[in-house]
Parts: structure tokens; C-alpha cells; sequence
């Protein structure tokens, strides 16, 4: 039987020999709710979105030297708790991903002279994400999801005028811009330029079902769909 693993910026629990306890379970997402008293004791509940999710991950290590365990700890530390891409991911679906808002790591306890464990809690987005790349965007697009908050990035120079979903907006690209319809930012190099974005960020969201997009002149426009469900 294949051995069970995760990946974490990049790499795998097993490239730094640690070994999991068990298959950790992943909770289901719970919606919070805003509490509203009305006139005649009745109580209405408006949805606030849902809450993050929490992961624990027991895991084990042996050094091949006790003189190494500490230089190996300090490996495992940098690859758990460094920046990175924060995506998450399971052996048995590799096909989606969650995105890490947190680590936090408990104390390690030193077994044997060459032996550890430690608990990772991997806090999450309430979503799992589908891995996809990149793709020049057409003239729909179907979403078989929830809706999601895409990455757009245009290619041209001068004022894009784009009609999604028979919303509009405005755009001034000079040369590249990225939209970052989950952040609410704009970027032109780099740089913030929220400035050259004409419209509601919301808009631009990929809606359940079939998307329509067109536009004018010469401009090509790439997205990263961002498609997620619970």
C-alpha cells in the first residue's frame, strides 16, 4: 500500500523523514450567524459566512545521530512554519488543496535520545480549493462549484471596458495589470494601483453555472479560477 503523505510549501513529510501518526480527520466548515432580535420575541439568524477550519497532525521523527536531532528539528520547524505558498494537501486527493491562514506548532517532546513528536495545527480556509492552472479566458466559463474569487490578469495597453455576467468594468491596463478579486486588490508591476480598477470587486466573481464575459479591443485576459467548494 502507498504511503500516506502531505504536502506543505512544496514539499512532503517525507523528504524531512517525518512520519504521521494517523490520517488526520478534516472538520466540515460551520456557518456563524449574526443573532437579531425582532419586536415579539422571535430571533432571526443572518448568515456571517463560515469560520475557519482547524487540522491537527500528530507526527514522529528519529535522527540518525542524537548529536542531529536538534539540527534535524530546526529543518522541520523552517519547512512548517516559514512563508511559502501555504497550500495544503492530502496523498488520497491531490486534486484540491487548502489554503493555511496559520500554523501553530506544540511543544516538541524529545521521546529518546533520537526520537520526537510534536502536533501541528494547520488552521485553514473553510474551503477546499481545486488545483488549476492558469487559462487565456474565452467567452464563458462554467463553474460547477460555489462561487469563487478569482485571479485576473490582463494583457494590452489603454482602457478595458469587460462585461461580465452583464456587469460591468472598467480598467485602465497600461501594458499588465492583476486583479486579485479575493484580496480586493489591483497590482501593475508589483505595486498597488487599486486606482485603475472601475467597479465592484464582487462582480468579477465566478457565480455558480455558466459565466459570460466579453470585451473590447485587443486585450488578452488570463485567469486563475479559484474554484472551491466545502
Amino acid at each position: 500500500m502507498a504511503k500516506y503523505f502531505i504536502i506543505y510549501n512544496e514539499n512532503t513529510n517525507i523528504d524531512l523523514n517525518l512520519i504521521m501518526s494517523n490520517r488526520p480527520s478534516k472538520p466540515s466548515p460551520v456557518m456563524e450567524y449574526e443573532e437579531v432580535k425582532v419586536p415579539g420575541g422571535k430571533t432571526l439568524y443572518r448568515e456571517k459566512g463560515y469560520g475557519d477550519i482547524e487540522i491537527s497532525i500528530s507526527f514522529s521523527f528519529i535522527s540518525k545521530n542524537p548529536s542531529d536531532w536538534e539540527k534535524d528539528l530546526r529543518k522541520i520547524k523552517r519547512w512548517l512554519l516559514s512563508k511559502g505558498s501555504n497550500k495544503l494537501k492530502f496523498s488520497d486527493d491531490l486534486e484540491v488543496f487548502y489554503k493555511v491562514n496559520k500554523v501553530t506548532m506544540d511543544i516538541t517532546e524529545r521521546i529518546l535520545r533520537k526520537a520526537g513528536a510534536f502536533t501541528i495545527k494547520f488552521t485553514c480556509d473553510p474551503y477546499v480549493y481545486i488545483e488549476e492552472d492558469e487559462i487565456e479566458l474565452s467567452s464563458n466559463i462554467y463553474n460547477e462549484y460555489i462561487p469563487s474569487k478569482p485571479i485576473y490578469r490582463i494583457v494590452g495597453e489603454g482602457y478595458l471596458t469587460l462585461n461580465i455576467n452583464n456587469k460591468i468594468i472598467k480598467a485602465n491596463v497600461g501594458q499588465e495589470l492583476l486583479i486579485d478579486t479575493d484580496k480586493g486588490l489591483c497590482y501593475r508591476k508589483g505595486i498597488i494601483n487599486n486606482v485603475d480598477l472601475e467597479g465592484k470587486y464582487e462582480d468579477l466573481y465566478l457565480q455558480e453555472g455558466e459565466n459570460t464575459f466579453s470585451w473590447n479591443g485587443d486585450f488578452k485576459i488570463y485567469i486563475t479560477p479559484n474554484r472551491r467548494t466545502l
